[in-house]
């Protein structure tokens, strides 16, 4: 039976707080991949690598709609509206600073294809984890199934004897003729009880 594969820690260059934020803590990556291992099962370093690729695109994931907002109350900040649109409410001051940002340096659509590729880092990450698992378990099934099977004993067992007892019993007693049942001799009918006895003549 296979067991298990667990790793007592990433490597170093994904933990290093070099590779966090500020405000990040490294043991959050960690919880998030014990999670996706427990779900997951890995029984080799090839599933669990695939495993880590899914905990950091995660992580990174986790951070765009925080470093969108950023972007937003810069933009807001950096670039106010002309009067009359500003007089129009906060929608129209995001409105512009939105307009302002795709005319720059487009960081918000940046964001947006950056989100994009690490939900399709994650998704191809888990459909070839899940691939190589359903061939692993379907291996493992067709060599369950191709073991052979244990040589029968040539001692027959008690119970065997029994039943074939029984049978040679039952047998037996239907081929004997009932007490007083009615033989047929040639035209002649008799009982059991009085059929004359083979070669001895009647005296009288």
């Amino acid at each position: 039976m296979a067991t298990s594969h667990r790793r007592k820690g990433l490597p170093f260059s994904l933990t290093a707080q070099t590779c966090m934020l500020a405000d990040e803590d490294p043991a959050a990556l960690l919880e998030l991949l014990e999670e996706l291992r427990e779900k997951y099962d890995p029984q080799d370093t090839d599933e669990d690598f695939l495993i880590e690729r899914m905990a950091k695109a995660r992580f990174k994931y986790n951070r765009i709609m925080p470093l969108e907002a950023a972007i937003f109350n810069l933009r807001l900040a950096v670039d106010k509206a002309p009067e009359p649109l500003a007089a129009q409410g906060q929608a129209c001051q995001r409105a512009w600073a939105y307009m302002r940002d795709a005319n720059g340096g487009n960081a918000l659509g940046k964001l947006s294809r950056y989100e994009t590729s690490l939900l399709r880092e994650y998704d191809r990450s888990r459909q070839e984890l899940e691939k190589i698992q359903k061939i692993r378990a379907a291996k493992t099934a067709k060599d369950q199934r191709s073991e052979p099977d244990s040589p029968a004993s040539p001692i027959p067992s008690k119970s065997s004897g029994t039943v074939k007892s029984v049978r040679s019993a039952s047998r037996s007693r239907r081929r004997a003729p009932a007490a007083g049942a009615r033989l047929f001799t040639g035209d002649t009918a008799y009982s059991d009880s009085s059929k004359p006895s083979s070669g001895v003549g009647n005296t009288s």
